[in-house]
């Protein structure tokens, strides 16, 4: 191969075959498993290539909506076209339509500085904290705020999210979101 001219065909092929070589080589160890993990992300078992490799900077703060579409008199349905124009669409999960929110939980916990808006009432904010505690989460559990539609807002009322939703802007809800002061709050649980 030395001694053949730069532009041979020959050079070009070896070239070629080294590459595809690389390409579809295995890994025979953790670490180059680890190596071809970082060149190549791999989707997780729900199909996402979600973490924080990816932001930008340490300070981002990825969220993921909840929209019940069967909440209110329809501004469920209202609220998941305009979100998905805002967000990335994988962002927001229609728990009347796309189910379990376990299934999109179980990929996005995977960032360190994840917030959640749940927008639905009492009960489908209970729903998503009942999937967060099935999980058994190793780190902390991401905040959550709440959009409230329909009717039966308490939660939303007591924590400062207003009784429900009157065509706001999004944009500044999201901010909110962003920008909000966390506090923990107790869940009470049946004792046998």
């Amino acid at each position: 191969d030395e001694d053949l001219p730069p532009d041979s065909p020959v050079r070009l092929q070896r070239l070629e075959s080294d590459y595809s070589a690389y390409f579809f080589e295995t890994a025979n160890t953790q670490e180059s498993i680890y190596q071809m993990s970082i060149e190549a992300p791999m989707p997780d078992k729900n199909g996402y290539i979600v973490g924080d490799e990816f932001l930008p900077d340490t300070n981002c703060t990825p969220l993921l909506v909840f929209v019940n579409s069967r909440s209110g008199p329809q501004q469920g349905h209202l609220l998941i076209t305009q979100l998905r124009r805002l967000l990335n669409p994988i962002q927001v999960w229609d728990l009347g339509q796309d189910g379990d929110p376990k299934i999109v939980l179980e990929s996005f916990c995977v960032f360190r500085n994840l917030r959640i808006l749940v927008c639905g009432g009492d009960g489908t904010v209970s729903w998503i904290i009942a999937t967060l505690e099935q999980m058994n989460l190793k780190r902390k559990w991401p905040p959550i705020a709440i959009l409230p539609l329909g009717t039966g807002n308490d939660l939303a009322r007591i924590h400062g999210w207003g009784g429900g939703y009157n065509n706001e802007s999004l944009i500044n809800i999201l901010e909110q979101v962003a920008d909000s002061y966390i506090y923990l709050l107790d869940r009470w649980g049946n004792v046998s």
